[in-house]
């Protein structure tokens, strides 16, 4: 197996979400206060929590003393065109520990695919705490957005996008 480095749960949440979070807040001059945005939106604060989470795990935001503050890649990425904004997901994705992981671990594989139940047992074993099935879909439909992964359901094979 190989060995796992800096892998942490990602926040289990849509990239639109994200996306609407980054022109929510550059509406609004880049920053406002989560409970604010959660009330404007009409989301359950633990639901905006998760995606300031993700936003903050991809540099797009920072979260000083409850605000939400909209970082320079962020607004970076809002200024892009769909192709860039894949592009740039995907670096950043590529600098996460669990995408990382996946990386590396499909570039071993001669086929650069790995069945859906390898790829479980392996997030069972990297975040036993979390639900192999949740990050398994999350990793999926970001990764899918960014052109890094792809899956393909007929054959249940996990397989890397973009090289």
């Amino acid at each position: 197996m190989m060995e796992p480095a800096n892998i942490t749960p990602i926040p289990d949440c849509h990239l639109t979400w994200i996306f609407g979070l980054l022109e929510f807040l550059d509406d609004r001059g880049g920053r406002e206060d989560g409970y604010k945005i959660a009330r404007d939106l009409q989301f359950k604060f633990s639901d905006l929590l998760k995606v300031m989470k993700a936003a903050e795990i991809l540099n797009f935001v920072s979260t000083p003393a409850g605000d939400v503050v909209l970082e320079p890649f962020g607004k970076q990425f809002l200024e892009s065109d769909v192709n860039q904004r894949k592009l740039l997901l995907r670096e950043q994705l590529k600098k996460l520990g669990i995408f990382g992981y996946f990386v590396r671990l499909l570039r071993a594989q001669e086929d650069r695919s790995l069945s859906k139940e390898v790829v479980l047992e392996h997030l069972a074993m990297l975040l036993p705490s979390e639900r192999p099935e949740r990050v398994f879909w999350t990793i999926v439909n970001w990764g899918r957005f960014a052109e890094l992964f792809g899956y393909n359901k007929d054959e249940d094979r996990f397989y890397l996008d973009h090289e």
